[in-house]
């Protein structure tokens, strides 16, 4: 995940620390620029959704 000011503060998310733990280091290691909860919850919830799942 790119740098932004809530990226470097993530680990301090409560919805971040609430998702399985391959979505966490998914959104950890893609370059992805997630400025927001809103941004990080819209790339979790593709992640999670069917289709999304084969990234795994």
């Amino acid at each position: 995940m790119k740098d932004s000011a809530f990226a470097k503060n993530i680990t301090g998310n409560a919805y971040f620390n609430s998702l399985p733990q391959w979505v966490k280091e998914t959104i950890s290691q893609t370059d992805v620029t997630i400025n927001s909860e809103e941004e990080l919850r819209a790339c979790a919830e593709h992640l999670l959704s069917p289709g999304g799942e084969s990234a795994r």
